[in-house]
């Protein structure tokens, strides 16, 4: 169990954030623990954290739902939840589609959506979609809730603008219209429980040819996933033709900040985020495909 020494399973938010305001800056949440677990066993947990609050108990946590025209998913929805929940399969079936390439099935079935954000990694698989759907995150303390988009979430590696004492409860976001398009692209260092070297979503609504309301998500390719503001607005409006995905590439490849590591160097980074920035552009079906 790591560094915890006291262990607490509350059965709703309320009791949740109440002990997280107690201990403050001494307690860790557990969600599919995948990370935390992992990092405990690693010694990677700070010293201070001795308390470990599970939220497995807290049904209204997990599940998604319609409300309205928003889509609700609960922060403690495991991504297997979300590869078979015909509400997001209805909806946006593109998180179905990334979730299922997130890992392995045995991880899939505890890693939650709540988790791959609150993990903050640049390489978060779910952040993409979200960040394409313009989601917003609730987050609940004993004195109240607030709401923050997505884009603005993360601070820096494993770091979030989540205050000790919050628990992130939900993710919201606008339903968008069956003519609302999706793309996604990942690329790992093996075919299989693949961590993203490079990832990079794309989302638009085609009109006469035309690529409108355009988003670009990239996932490591800089120290936060990261909205690619000037692509998009390179892109907004156009007729994707050969020069203008040209010129596009060359703004994702100035826009985007990654680093040499391990797993990749910068220049190969860099250059793949082109490449799949005009995979997705120069793809036949590309104002045509599945949602």
């Amino acid at each position: 169990m790591g560094p915890f020494t006291t262990f607490f399973a509350p059965r709703s938010v309320e009791e949740a954030v109440r002990i997280l305001g107690d201990e403050a800056s001494g307690a860790c949440v557990l969600a599919g623990g995948t990370d935390v677990m992992v990092r405990a066993r690693r010694g990677l947990v700070p010293a201070r954290c001795s308390t470990l609050v599970s939220l497995g108990r807290i049904e209204t946590m997990r599940g998604c739902r319609r409300d309205g025209e928003e889509l609700v998913i609960g922060a403690a929805t495991t991504a297997a939840d979300l590869t078979r929940d015909p509400v997001v399969a209805g909806s946006a079936p593109i998180l179905a589609r990334v979730a299922a390439r997130l890992a392995s099935q045995q991880i899939r079935n505890v890693a939650t959506v709540g988790g791959n954000l609150v993990n903050a990694s640049p390489a978060g698989d779910l952040i993409i979609p979200l960040l394409l759907l313009d989601a917003r995150l609730l987050l609940a303390s004993a004195t109240g809730t607030r709401t923050v988009p997505v884009r603005d979430f993360f601070t820096a590696p494993g770091k979030t603008v989540m205050r000790p004492e919050e628990l992130l409860v939900e993710v919201r976001f606008e339903a968008p219209p069956p003519q609302r398009l999706y793309r996604f692209e990942k690329a790992g260092r093996r075919p299989a429980m693949e961590c993203a070297v490079v990832s990079l979503g794309l989302a638009f609504t085609p009109v006469e040819g035309r690529l409108t309301a355009l988003r670009v998500a990239f996932g490591s390719l800089a120290p936060t996933p990261l909205r690619g503001l000037r692509t998009e607005a390179a892109l907004e409006g156009q007729v994707p033709d050969r020069e203008v995905i040209e010129r596009a590439v060359r703004v994702a490849e100035g826009e985007v900040k990654p680093i040499s590591d391990i797993r990749g160097s910068e220049a190969y980074r860099r250059a793949l985020a082109g490449l799949f920035l005009r995979r997705l552009l120069h793809d036949g079906h590309s104002l045509h495909a599945e949602r």
